[in-house]
């Protein structure tokens, strides 16, 4: 009698960067690899590659969010380098987009709502809240696994919420605390942008995207938000707390804040480099 051995392909991902010196995130099926942002410089982008033992080779195209330079510096020179397309949306691309120095022929367009194959990955695109025109999020799925990035958005929608929900992983904005910043030493235009509608997500609507994901309801069998979807349906199994800032806000406020979502949550450290999998080799 034979017995037929089937194996299901890791997906393997990795938090590259995240926070104002640099954000990058790489997912691999283990034959293709596809970037979202890129702020660093090429060498400094291969060595955190290599570190977290991604193929930088595999490597096929960079998703851009929006044109800050924290996630766009480097976009350039590894598109001249490397030879790869760049995807973002079509009002990013018309707003000083040739400044990146990104060939013509290498400039993709992904308009919100739209979706681009890159090996097993398909990769939809929609629209963000910030200070960056055409600035966008990605839910990037395959056979095996999804994910959703939600940063840089001054306020977050049912779409984000409904994209997380259908999301193994979820790397959401956590940038700062209201308090630490309304007392900080930011000038007071500076604190009106990143609370603003235009700016950066502050822990109080992180706690709030996830209660509407339903977090709060499943895991304490309350519901503390007005909009609360089905707690038994959502799937994801990971949320990483992302795009902190140094000055308003701290690793050690997060966890105790969250620590109601136990090792659902993982807060990710400016600069660190956090990796995951899904699936078995």
């Amino acid at each position: 009698m034979r017995f037929l051995i089937t194996s299901q392909i890791m997906v393997r991902y990795s938090i590259l960067g995240s926070g104002s010196s640099g954000n990058s995130y790489i997912f691999s099926d283990g034959s293709d690899a596809l970037l979202v942002d890129n702020g660093f410089s090429r060498a400094e982008l291969m060595r955190r590659i290599e570190s977290q033992g991604f193929d930088y080779s595999t490597i096929r195209a960079v998703f851009v969010t929006h044109l800050h330079p924290d996630h766009a510096r480097g976009v350039g020179t590894i598109a001249r380098k490397d030879g790869l397309c760049v995807f973002t949306s079509g009002r990013c691309q018309e707003c000083e987009y040739e400044k990146l120095g990104i060939p013509q022929d290498q400039c993709r367009i992904i308009e919100f709502g739209d979706a681009v194959s890159i090996g097993s990955f398909l990769i939809r695109s929609f629209p963000t809240s910030h200070d960056s025109t055409g600035s966008s999020g990605y839910y990037i799925s395959c056979p095996q696994a999804s994910f959703t990035i939600v940063t840089d958005t001054g306020v977050f929608d049912q779409e984000m919420v409904q994209l997380a929900r259908q999301s193994d992983v979820l790397f959401l904005e956590s940038n700062y605390d209201s308090q630490m910043l309304k007392t900080g030493p930011y000038p007071y235009p500076l604190k009106k942008r990143i609370d603003g509608p235009r700016g950066h997500l502050s822990n109080t609507q992180a706690e709030e995207f996830l209660n509407q994901c339903g977090f709060f309801a499943a895991l304490t069998g309350e519901n503390k938000s007005e909009i609360c979807y089905n707690s038994s349906k959502y799937r994801i199994s990971k949320v990483f707390l992302v795009h902190l800032s140094d000055t308003n806000n701290s690793v050690s406020l997060l966890e105790k804040r969250f620590q109601w979502m136990g090792s659902v949550i993982t807060v990710c450290p400016k600069g660190a480099t956090l990796s995951g999998s899904i699936g078995d080799q």
